[in-house]
């Protein structure tokens, strides 16, 4: 994360907004709420005040837990120098810890159980030849194309074509890989494949096993009914993503590719040919979600389906990310020359 902010700095800034927010006797229960561990009351503290109480408590924390815990106080506390401490972090870390990734899909939707309802640990019971399923832990890098290699010849989808692969080779296993991932792309969207197809050029070569892997159609919502079987729409209006990367510093990033049935109708037209109405309901939609994902902590980029069939759309992706993944402390791509 290239950001000018220090952990001591906003830890400091944590200390000064939870000791003006509450008394000797409300703190511990104020630090308990925003998941500290809280000592009782402050006679354990030999009178040392409510900064020395605090600052005990947040010791140990880097910074990504730091900008967590800077945005519940925001959120329960309010603060407006913490707001502006966060605004320099460039693209924020979402909350809640990784569990796996459903993505790729080539076929119906998964059937899944929680095998652990506890733990929440899901378990796909039919139709899982069709997806590919991530849960390994994430590093601090985040996931990166060397993550996904190490993985994917563990797979069931690669079993199929094990023996055709040398494993040892990472261009001939990524190469597997980048076709399994191209395939779950819809035929009908040539934009999302060419922002696919520059992404990988750019920063998915052999030499290039650390930058982070984009992901294509990933589940990020999941209703078990599909919209037929709910008559209609059903709970939940965005349930898969275009693209997800997951950068360092628990940076989650959406980049959502925009044809024209995002925002638009097609009418019947006399003379056969396309017509469109925009559809003012269905752009709200797709705000409301953006708004929904952002408060989570996911960062979202759109771009439009026509933008990305222009001749200069792969100098504008290379520009995008370079810019993206700079600014969220990812070294650059290995040298083209």
């Amino acid at each position: 994360m290239n950001s000018p902010v220090r952990p001591e700095q906003l830890r400091g800034a944590i200390t000064d907004v939870l000791e003006s927010a509450a008394t000797w006797p409300e703190l511990p229960g104020l630090c308990r709420r925003l998941g500290l561990d809280a000592a009782p009351n402050q006679t354990d503290w030999n009178g040392g005040g409510k900064a020395k109480y605090v600052r005990a408590l947040l010791e140990d924390h880097g910074l990504a837990e730091l900008v967590d815990l800077a945005r519940k106080v925001v959120e329960q506390v309010g603060s407006e120098r913490l707001e502006k401490e966060l605004a320099q972090l460039g693209p924020r870390g979402a909350s809640g810890e990784f569990r796996n990734l459903i993505f790729a899909g080539t076929g119906p939707k998964p059937e899944m159980v929680l095998d652990d309802s506890v733990g929440n640990y899901l378990e796909i019971t039919s139709n899982a030849e069709h997806w590919l399923f991530y849960d390994r832990p994430l590093t601090s890098q985040g996931l990166t194309w060397r993550n996904m290699l190490g993985w994917w010849p563990t797979t069931s989808a690669f079993a199929g074509i094990a023996d055709e692969v040398d494993v040892s080779d990472p261009a001939a296993l990524g190469h597997t890989l980048y076709k399994r991932l191209f395939a779950s792309l819809p035929a009908t969207s040539p934009p999302a494949q060419k922002l696919f197809i520059t992404y990988c050029s750019r920063y998915g070569r052999p030499d290039g096993l650390d930058q982070p892997a984009l992901i294509p159609e990933v589940h990020l919502h999941y209703d078990p009914y599909t919209r037929r079987e709910r008559g209609g729409r059903g709970p939940l209006n965005r349930e898969r993503m275009d693209f997800l990367l997951l950068l360092p510093n628990r940076v989650r990033i959406v980049i959502e590719v925009d044809g024209k049935h995002h925002y638009a109708r097609q009418q019947a037209s006399p003379a056969g040919q396309e017509a469109w109405t925009a559809a003012p309901d269905l752009y709200s939609v797709m705000v409301a979600e953006d708004r929904a994902l952002r408060l989570k902590g996911y960062e979202v980029y759109r771009f439009g389906g026509y933008e990305l069939m222009q001749p200069e759309a792969e100098d504008v992706l290379s520009t995008f990310f370079d810019r993206l993944l700079a600014d969220s402390d990812v070294s650059p791509p290995p040298s083209t020359d």
